[in-house]
């Protein structure tokens, strides 16, 4: 069993290294990254808040944006080559080669960054998201030697993320977006009842003006009716009248 079972791990330590080579190319690490990054994205986001290689007019493509008021361009390619040698290498002098050519690599990427995917004008907050895609090379740029990298980013307007902070980062964002659905659903509710006020006011026009028409035609009632009863005591009078009056007779002289 012991025999099965180590030839398992050795087949799945065969896979892996079959995996490092085909993702050893920087063209198919950077798709692997973007694979990550849409995976992650679909899983904290719902479908209409980022949308993958969001083109701009320069004809530069980056990897996602993520649609919140404007847009957050997010990246997710990485020159890996020097921090693979950084890591694999136990000597000084080389190490110290290494550090300095990933630190040249990520300044060059961040500056390509800066450059290509923030673009205020064509709505993009100015600033931009560079995932990283290992923890480890995370931790390696935030926490260099030279302690300059991190802040290099952040004065280039370009926020380094790790899968880790990237997720952190979606939950915020998630709960903005939250936030942004409530007010609209409250800005359309406001909306609603200042129509609904407009509505009343034309309807409390028009019947303040029918209450004005029915209080005239009651009051032209009131003196119909007042004129109506004095005609009829009159009448009665007259009739009263005619019964106490004797008409005499009259002759009528014959013609000749």
């Amino acid at each position: 069993r012991v025999e099965g079972a180590t030839a398992q791990m050795l087949a799945r330590a065969n896979d892996l290294a079959r995996l490092e080579q085909a993702l050893r190319p920087p063209k198919a690490r950077g798709g692997f990254g973007e694979l990550l990054l849409g995976n992650l994205l679909r899983d904290m986001l719902p479908p209409d808040a980022y949308r993958l290689q969001h083109s701009f007019k320069s004809g530069e493509r980056v990897d996602a944006v993520i649609k919140i008021d404007k847009l957050v361009p997010v990246d997710a390619k990485f020159p890996l080559d020097n921090f693979s040698r950084l890591v694999a290498t136990h000597d000084e002098t080389e190490s110290a080669l290494h550090t300095k050519a990933f630190e040249h690599d990520v300044k060059i990427h961040v500056d390509a960054i800066a450059a290509k995917y923030v673009h205020p004008g064509e709505g993009t907050y100015d600033f931009a998201l560079m995932y990283l895609p290992s923890e480890s090379v995370y931790y390696e740029l935030v926490c260099s030697k030279s302690g300059n990298l991190y802040r290099y980013a952040l004065e280039k307007r370009v926020f380094p993320v790790s899968p880790l902070t990237f997720h952190a980062y979606l939950l915020v964002i998630t709960l903005g977006l939250k936030g942004l659905q409530i007010e609209q659903h409250a800005q359309d509710v406001m909306a609603h009842c200042a129509a609904l006020a407009r509505d009343f006011g034309r309807f409390r026009g028009e019947f303040d003006t029918l209450g004005k028409h029915l209080g005239n035609a009651q009051t032209k009632y009131g003196e119909a009716d007042r004129r109506l009863g004095i005609l009829e005591r009159e009448l009665e009078r007259a009739s009263e009248w005619g019964d106490e009056v004797e008409v005499a007779p009259v002759e009528l002289a014959e013609l000749p």
